[in-house]
């Protein structure tokens, strides 16, 4: 466990791979049937063993409005598990567990990280538009953790995609030993 959940106040190294020649092929499969744009896409956060992305970094805006989704979860085996973890109550478990004062606590850390990521994400572009557009933008960066969660708000969850695909993007979770548990496995053996 790093510092930075643990209250030590250290902020892990956070980086991503830029895409691969086949990544936007292996992409455009993996997302089939899903609204996706792959102009948003800024690079791989975490890949499989056979070298497939799991888990994307998307950029903080799109089409200048802010884009909730920092890290999306791309690897069908990945999203089917969490599909059917959340129809067995995984969401409410979940959100039960980081309830708990420790786990409530390092929770607000852990999103307000996310958001702080996220910031981290905008071009100097992004920035210029930002302070010519006002205070509403920047707020909404600013107070938008993990799938635009607000930072300081109770923990919730929204969805198990949404904590899987951050906690394999920034390495860590509060509640990784749980996800560990219920995940069972994070690639598919090859299948």
């Amino acid at each position: 466990m790093n510092g930075f959940i643990n209250g030590g106040g250290a902020t892990p190294p956070l980086s991503f791979e830029a895409l691969r020649k086949d990544d936007g092929e292996t992409l455009g499969s993996q997302m089939r049937g899903r609204a996706f744009d792959l102009a948003i896409v800024r690079g791989v956060a975490k890949r499989c063993p056979w070298g497939k992305p799991q888990v994307i970094v998307c950029g903080p805006l799109r089409e200048g409005r802010p884009f909730p989704t920092t890290f999306w979860l791309t690897c069908p085996f990945l999203d089917r598990r969490c599909g059917r973890l959340e129809s067995e109550g995984a969401v409410g478990a979940l959100e039960a567990f980081l309830s708990g004062q420790e786990e409530s606590k390092a929770w607000e850390r852990y999103n307000g990280l996310a958001a702080r990521f996220r910031l981290d994400l905008l071009s100097e572009a992004e920035r210029e538009k930002m302070v010519r557009e006002g205070a509403s933008l920047i707020e909404s960066l600013t107070r938008g953790g993990i799938g635009g969660i607000r930072v300081g708000s109770r923990p919730s969850v929204k969805c198990l995609h949404l904590q899987v695909a951050a906690w394999l993007g920034l390495g860590f979770h509060p509640a990784a030993q749980w996800l560990a548990s219920k995940m069972e496995g994070l690639d598919c053996g090859g299948t």
